[in-house]
């Protein structure tokens, strides 16, 4: 089953049927022109906050970027996509203006996530996330619809699924979350969510799951024609529905072929499928040979990998880091790292932080805390620590070269 997200869990709550179109039989929406247009500003956010070194990008650049990645679908003429245009650019200016004076470079732009909550994949992305501390965020999401409470902040779900993400695969505390409504240019703050709110996202994630699992195991057997309507979805789900469900299915784009509409629009038309997968027979060939060439690969791999440490092992008896065969040449390195397991995360972290040497593995731990490893000037008493924890693994890598290119 594909990971959820905080949008997928909001429609199956809103309509399981209408999950079951958009990402099981995959039927394609209409495009819809605020989608387009949301996009087109949030890539130009991501172009100004995504430089590596400073200065920032001029407003001349950002605008420049907008209109060359500016998308076009959805709009219902011509005079639509130009206001569109028009207002985007004055989002941008008047933004940039308000920023540009106290532009710092953030911690993170567009951060993709991956997580499980109690065995349950969920992924996401997190528009903007700064640093404020040693070891605390702040986390921001853009918004270009309309606007917002002043609680909208506090009581954001999705919000809610950012700080549990970041939290949980950063190692860092969230100092506050932030909607930023952008054409007002207004952002509405809110602490951190509180544990009770983090439980009961987790909780709605496993139901959600839990539903949707058990929904496709009765389709499978036959148990039921369809998923759950909006009219049929589960009484605890309606309840966190904002909208009737008149109003929900009026926008729906998949309403011609939901069966709760069959008295208005006749018995629904199968799902079409998707235009790559209407030839079965091609599909399937492919697939085949995929498959074949798939496992003549991993036969391959796993003969090559034990000449490998054949060759490895010989070399070290004769004290050798390169030889010669008639066609080919090989030489050895040997790499080490250390190795923390799973259970000791929290203990590495811990000591790093209090040796004050949380910056050196602020990102990617396991290739931060190499290098950190490598480094001749840390301190013995941090080294120590840090060996009784993990373990030295050694590596070899093998390089083949046909001699003739050598020469």
């Amino acid at each position: 089953m594909r990971p959820l997200s905080h949008s997928s869990i909001g429609m199956y709550i809103e309509c399981p049927m209408k999950w079951h179109f958009r990402y099981v039989q995959k039927v394609p929406e209409k495009p819809k022109h605020f989608f387009s247009f949301g996009k087109s500003i949030h890539d130009a956010l991501e172009y100004f906050y995504g430089v590596k070194t400073l200065p920032p990008p001029s407003i001349e650049e950002v605008l420049q970027y907008y209109s060359d990645h500016w998308l076009t679908e959805g709009y219902k003429d011509p005079k639509q996509e130009a206001e569109y245009k028009e207002q985007g650019r004055a989002i941008l200016r008047e933004y940039h203006k308000k920023h540009i004076d106290q532009f710092r470079i953030p911690y993170f732009v567009e951060y993709g996530f991956n997580l499980e909550v109690d065995g349950v994949k969920v992924t996401g992305f997190v528009d903007r996330i700064d640093k404020v501390g040693d070891d605390r965020i702040a986390i921001l999401d853009y918004k270009t619809g309309k606007a917002f409470p002043k609680d909208a902040a506090v009581l954001s779900d999705q919000l809610t699924m950012y700080q549990m993400a970041c939290e949980q695969l950063l190692g860092m505390k969230v100092e506050r979350l932030t909607l930023y409504h952008l054409p007002s240019q207004t952002p509405v703050t809110s602490e951190p969510h509180s544990q009770s709110q983090v439980d009961a996202l987790r909780e709605r994630i496993v139901k959600v799951h839990s539903d949707i699992k058990g929904n496709l195991a009765k389709l499978e057997r036959a148990e039921i024609k369809h998923f759950p309507t909006v009219f049929e979805r589960s009484p605890e789900f309606s309840k966190q529905a904002k909208v009737s469900a008149e109003t929900t299915c009026h926008w729906c784009d998949f309403k011609p072929l939901c069966p709760a509409w069959e008295h208005a629009y006749g018995k629904p038309a199968a799902a079409p499928e998707p235009e790559a997968l209407k030839d079965d027979a091609k599909i399937a060939k492919l697939i085949d040979r995929y498959g074949k060439l798939h496992d003549q690969l991993k036969e391959l791999e796993e003969k090559a990998e034990e000449l490998k440490d054949q060759i490895v092992a010989s070399l070290g008896e004769k004290g050798y880091v390169r030889a010669f065969g008639e066609r080919y040449s090989a030489t050895v390195r040997h790499d080490e790292r250390w190795e923390f397991g799973p259970e000791n995360k929290k203990t590495v972290l811990d000591a790093i932080r209090g040796a004050g040497y949380w910056d050196r593995v602020t990102g990617p731990l396991a290739a931060k805390v190499q290098e950190l490893m490598r480094d001749p000037g840390l301190p013995m008493d941090l080294r120590d620590r840090l060996q009784r924890m993990g373990k030295k693994v050694e590596s070899a890598t093998l390089r083949i070269k046909k001699v003739s290119e050598e020469s």
